[in-house]
């Protein structure tokens, strides 16, 4: 989203320095986040980071919604209306477009749809002797469990808000 990846390549940081500073919240989650409107418009794009200030997530919010916690955050020039990830998830698709290019979701609760894929990825190098550290033991299975999930809320069947989560344990 914007040239950022979610996992330890993107910080907060990086959000900042090529978006501006924006306050750091905490909105009902314990992740920090920072949010951004659009340079038009009133579309919001919030950025979640992890531990270390790696990016784990981020949610895109149409301007028709005015969630209280995402009041006040600065414009930037960057973020456009129709801000898409390189996937093509974005505002305004329809629940049958969603379907089509996400697969049937793991969930269904009224108009919120969740989807959820498991992976695993490989360690680098420096992960591996980072998680050595941490752990005080050498690592016996060098790869991430990674959880991508994508809650996705509709009004009149229509795309309005995303959220798009990136998790890695070992």
């Amino acid at each position: 989203m914007l040239d950022f990846t979610l996992g330890p390549k993107s910080t907060l940081s990086d959000v900042e320095t090529k978006l501006g500073k924006s306050a750091v919240r905490r909105c009902g989650i314990e992740e920090e986040e920072v949010c951004y409107l659009a340079g038009t418009g009133q579309t919001r794009v919030v950025f979640e980071a992890g531990p270390g200030t790696c990016l784990v997530g981020f949610r895109v919010i149409a301007g028709s919604l005015r969630p209280p916690c995402y009041r006040g955050c600065p414009r930037a020039s960057q973020v456009t209306g129709d801000v898409q990830t390189e996937g093509g998830l974005k505002l305004g698709l329809t629940r049958e477009q969603l379907i089509a290019l996400l697969g049937p979701p793991k969930e269904i609760r009224g108009d919120k749809l969740s989807f959820e894929w498991e992976s695993r990825q490989a360690m680098t190098k420096e992960e591996e002797e980072r998680e050595s550290k941490t752990f005080n033991s050498p690592v016996t299975d060098a790869y991430w469990d990674v959880q991508d999930t994508i809650e996705v809320t509709l009004a009149d069947s229509k795309v309005v808000e995303f959220e798009v989560d990136h998790v890695l344990s070992y």
